[in-house]
């Protein structure tokens, strides 16, 4: 006999079907709970919405909420809004200058003005943003400039204050470049005016006279000699090329091909250029480097081995802009020179015009000055209009015509008018 089944306990089968059921039943819940959550969002989102918007109502919660919105704004471009003062924006434009390669003298000459114009709208304007400046502050800025002396206790000519304003006008429009500000104020501002400069130059009367000022009198010793043949090729190196100051202290050996009379100048952005040498400039130039430049043995025994700039001081070091200033002042004062600047600068307006006189062309005067564009070239073929019209007079091509076959074309005679009569 087989042996019996052991009936199950009710209790346990109970539990197992309850069991069962409870598994169906969250399973059911998991496949319905995407559901049922996607129908209970759009109620929670207003259930959301709503409690921002009782919060927003209370007047505290909302200063709170702005300046937090504030906050995060800022954040985005935190470096914007302080570039929008003059501090900061001046000297990004200075360094933007500096890495384009400019010359230290344009540099100098934006920072200058710009920090001029810096002080006058903190200081009288009580202003720090470029972008709450308006074409009134621009115009008071230009009177103040007249009126109000410069560092040396004198007034600001026309020109200068011109110059200064260019140069703001440059800043302002590189603001608009980098979307600093949206409006230019100087679009609606009166740009100062100034007429038409009279520039002097040297006549070869007075260079001729430099020439001989270039060493002092009763000067026997070997120190004056050498700085009078310095002296001497400085002043045929401007008189015959019109480099720029910069340009000629700043002049190597290596500079100076003597087989074919040319030298090297490395201009503004670092352009180069070169220029013939006339055979007067030559002969003292040469002189001056055979005979008086220090040599090597001379400059290692005063501390400066490998020295190789063009022309050096009395320390046997490279001449400074400084230095041919003073040497202008002294030959001027010398020569007995009085009333008239001399400069690098009227050197460099004695050539060009000269060159012009002479009737070369002004292209290539545009290329022996360095300049980008004919600009400069036509102020000087202003400057020279008494000239111009002195040699139409001499070379008038109506006074090369031949004789005129026609009685009538000829002017009347005095002895015709009288047998008329």
């Amino acid at each position: 006999m087989s042996p019996k089944k052991q009936k199950k306990h009710p209790s346990t089968s109970n539990t197992k079907q309850k069991k069962k059921k409870s598994r169906r039943v969250t399973s059911a819940s998991d496949k319905n709970g995407k559901t049922s959550h996607s129908r209970s969002t759009p109620q929670k989102q207003a259930s959301q919405q709503h409690k921002g918007n009782s919060a927003t109502q209370n007047p505290k919660k909302i200063a709170k909420h702005q300046k937090y919105k504030k906050k995060e704004v800022l954040s985005d471009h935190p470096t914007k809004q302080v570039a929008c003062t003059f501090q900061r924006t001046i000297q990004d434009y200075l360094d933007d200058h500096e890495g384009g390669n400019h010359s230290h003298k344009t540099i100098e000459w934006h920072q200058t003005a710009l920090r001029l114009m810096q002080s006058y709208m903190e200081e009288q304007r009580g202003m720090t943003l470029v972008s709450t400046i308006e074409a009134t502050d621009i115009s008071a800025w230009f009177t103040h400039l007249r009126k109000t002396p410069g560092a040396r206790g004198k007034l600001r000519t026309e020109r200068t204050v011109q110059t200064y304003a260019r140069s703001a006008r440059a800043f302002f429009h590189w603001l608009i470049r980098r979307e600093i500000i949206t409006r230019n104020p100087f679009d609606e501002v009166i740009f100062p005016k100034v007429g038409r400069p009279l520039v002097q130059t040297i006549t070869p009367e007075e260079f001729e006279l430099l020439l001989g000022a270039c060493t002092p009198p009763n000067a026997l010793s070997s120190i004056a000699e050498r700085a009078g043949a310095r002296n001497r090729a400085i002043l045929w190196l401007f008189y015959d090329t019109g480099i720029r100051l910069s340009e000629l202290i700043n002049l190597r050996l290596k500079d100076l091909d003597r087989k074919h009379g040319i030298i090297l100048v490395r201009g503004k952005g670092a352009k180069e250029r070169r220029i013939a040498l006339g055979k007067n400039c030559q002969r003292h130039l040469f002189f001056y480097l055979d005979r008086h430049r220090p040599d090597d043995k001379e400059l290692r025994e005063r501390g400066n081995p490998g020295e190789d700039h063009l022309f050096l001081s009395e320390t046997r070091r490279k001449l400074t802009s400084s230095g041919i200033q003073l040497m202008f002042r002294r030959i001027k004062k010398r020569a007995g020179i009085q009333g008239k600047r001399i400069s690098a600068h009227i050197f460099r307006h004695t050539f060009a015009l000269r060159y012009l006189m002479l009737g070369n062309d002004p292209f290539s005067l545009q290329q022996l000055l360095g300049h980008e564009d004919m600009t400069t070239v036509r102020h000087y073929m202003q400057m020279n209009d008494e000239t111009l019209q002195e040699q139409k007079r001499k070379f008038s091509p109506g006074d090369y015509l031949p004789a005129l076959s026609s009685t009538q074309d000829r002017p009347e005679s005095k002895r015709s008018k009288r047998k008329r009569r």
